[in-house]
């Protein structure tokens, strides 16, 4: 499997797995060889880094929201 073929996989399997180790065992399970010949049946390791889906956003104090610029544009920060 390419990269982003393993990336699409796992995107895939996390939409109806809980279990981040479970979608590790069927990439593993999908890439092993079929013989002891074959590509894949050398030891594999596989690392699946999941984030935290990001928190609402923080709300910015009164002061921030109501600060803008001559142009009448909030200030980037």
């Amino acid at each position: 499997m390419s990269s982003q073929e393993v990336v699409d996989f796992v995107h895939k399997q996390l939409k109806t797995e809980d279990k981040i180790s479970s979608v590790c065992e069927k990439l593993l399970n999908r890439c092993v060889a079929p013989t002891s010949g074959g590509e894949g049946c050398d030891n594999m390791t596989v690392i699946v880094v999941q984030f935290k889906k990001p928190a609402l956003a923080v709300a910015t104090s009164s002061a921030e929201q109501s600060a803008t610029t001559a142009e009448g544009m909030r200030p980037k920060i």
